[in-house]
C-alpha cells in the first residue's frame, strides 16, 4: 500500500527543506492505492496445504505488509504465533548458517531480504531433505531460481535472465496455476506406476505358467497364443490405464520425497505377488480342465484344459487392468467404469481373444477347441477371484498404512 503527499506551493521555498516548505498545511484528502493478491490464492494455498506442500511468502515489501498478506492467505500457521514465523533480511543476517537450517521450519514469511537471502533460504531448506521449488521474475532472483530443485520463472513480467535460470516458465504468472500442474504431475505418475504395475504382474505371470508347466511335464502353451495374448492385452489395457483420470484423493497424499521411483508405494510388492496370483489362478484352471474333461478322449480333454488356460491367461489380466486402476484404493471407491477408453480396450481385447476360440478356422490356426458353458464360467470365474483377492489384499495394506 502507498501513500502520498501533495503540497500546493505558491513558490518554492528557500530553502528547500521539509521544516520550511510543511508549514501551515491544510489536509484535504488522502489517497492510497493497493496492489491486492488474487482472489484464487487463498484456495490454491489451502490446497498445497492439503498436498503437504507448504508455501513460503519471499518478499522486499516491509514486515507489517507481508505477514497481513500471507494471514489473509492462509501461508502463516494458525497453530503458531504469527509474529515468530515472519522474519526480515536483517534478522536473518544476524543468524549463521547452521542455526537457521535447524529453524528454517519455523519460519513462513521473509520480507525485506536481498538476493543472498534467497539462495540461503533454498539451500536450508534443501538441507532438510526437501524437494524446493523457487518461483522469481527479476534479474536478482536468478541466483536462487538456479540453486532450487524447480525453478519457475515468471512468463509475462519476468526478465530474460530469470527465464534463462529457470527450469519452467509459469505462462500466466498465476500460483494457482502451479497447483494445478502439481496435481497433473501426479497424475501422470501415478499412471505410469499403474501400467507398470498391470504390465509386469502380467508378464510374470505368463513366465510362471510357463515355467511350471514344463516343470510338470504338461502340455504348455504354444509361441503364438502367447503372442496374442501379450498383443492383444498388453497393448490396448496398458495404453488406456495412462489416460485413468487422478484419483479423488490425489492432491491429499504426502509428497513422495527425492528417494522414490514408479515402483514405490508398495508398487513392486504389488507386481510380484499381482504376478504370482495369476500364474497360480490359471494353472489351477488347467488342472480343474484336466480334472472335469467335458470330451472322453484324452487328447480332446487336454485340447480343452490348454485353451482353458489360454482364456483364463488372457482373460484375467484384462480383469486385471481394472483392478491396476488404483494402486491401494479399492476400483469400487474411484469408479469401476469411469475410464472409457479402458472400458473400449477391454472390450475390444476381450472380442480378439474369444475369437480365437469360438471362430471356426480362426481357432484351428491357434490351436485351440471351442469351450463348454461350463468351462466359460470356470474361465469367467478365475477372473472375478483375481478380482477379489487383490481387494482382499488392498484392504489389508490400507489397515496397515493407517
Amino acid at each position: 500500500m502507498f501513500w502520498h503527499l501533495v503540497i500546493d506551493l505558491d513558490a518554492v521555498p528557500e530553502p528547500l527543506t521539509s521544516e520550511h516548505a510543511e508549514q501551515d498545511l491544510i489536509l484535504i484528502g488522502l489517497i492510497a492505492m493497493i496492489d491486492p493478491e488474487r482472489p484464487e490464492v487463498a484456495a490454491a494455498v489451502a490446497e498445497a496445504h492439503s498436498a503437504g506442500i507448504r508455501p513460503i511468502m519471499i518478499t522486499g515489501d516491509h514486515r507489517d505488509t507481508a505477514q497481513a498478506i500471507a494471514r489473509r492467505l492462509g501461508i502463516l500457521s494458525p497453530d503458531g504465533d504469527d509474529d515468530d514465523q515472519v522474519i526480515t533480511g536483517a534478522e536473518l543476517d544476524a543468524i549463521s548458517d547452521a542455526d537457521f537450517e535447524k529453524r528454517v521450519a519455523n519460519y513462513s514469511v521473509y520480507a525485506r531480504v536481498a538476493p543472498e537471502h534467497k539462495v540461503r533460504i533454498v539451500n536450508a531448506w534443501q538441507k532438510q531433505g526437501k524437494v524446493v521449488a523457487m518461483t522469481g521474475d527479476g534479474v536478482n532472483d536468478a541466483p536462487a531460481l538456479k540453486a532450487a530443485d524447480i525453478g519457475v520463472g515468471m512468463g509475462i513480467t519476468g526478465t530474460e535472465v530469470s527465464k534463462g535460470a529457470s527450469d519452467m516458465v509459469l505462462a500466466d504468472d498465476n500460483f494457482s496455476t502451479i497447483v494445478v500442474a502439481v496435481e497433473e504431475g501426479r497424475k501422470v505418475f501415478s499412471n505410469i506406476q499403474k501400467a507398470l504395475q498391470y504390465l509386469l504382474s502380467a508378464n510374470i505371470g505368463e513366465v510362471l505358467t510357463l515355467f511350471v508347466m514344463t516343470l510338470l511335464g504338461w502340455q504348455i502353451l504354444a509361441p503364438v497364443q502367447i503372442l496374442w495374448i501379450n498383443l492383444v492385452t498388453d497393448t490396448f489395457p496398458a495404453i488406456a490405464l495412462g489416460l485413468e483420470p487422478g484419483e479423488p484423493d490425489i492432491m491429499k497424499r504426502k509428497p513422495r520425497g527425492r528417494s522414490s521411483n514408479f515402483f514405490s508405494g508398495g508398487v513392486f510388492g504389488n507386481v510380484l505377488y499381482q504376478g504370482l496370483l495369476e500364474g497360480l489362478i490359471t494353472l489351477s484352471v488347467y488342472g480343474i480342465g484336466l480334472a472335469f474333461p467335458v470330451h472322453q478322449s484324452a487328447e480332446l480333454a487336454h485340447a480343452d484344459a490348454l485353451t482353458m488356460a489360454f482364456a483364463t491367461l488372457g482373460l484375467i489380466q484384462l480383469f486385471h487392468a481394472f483392478n491396476s486402476k488404483t494402486i491401494h484404493q479399492s476400483i469400487f471407491k474411484v469408479g469401476l467404469f469411469r475410464n472409457r477408453a479402458l472400458n473400449w480396450a477391454i472390450l475390444a481385447a476381450f472380442l480378439l481373444l474369444a475369437a480365437t476360440i469360438v471362430v471356426p478356422g480362426f481357432n484351428t490356426v491357434f490351436h485351440l477347441t471351442p469351450l463348454s458353458g461350463s468351462q466359460w464360467g470356470t474361465v469367467l470365474g478365475a477372473g472375478v477371484v483375481m478380482i477379489a483377492i487383490v481387494e482382499i489384499v488392498k484392504w489389508c495394506q490400507r489397515r496397515l498404512l493407517k
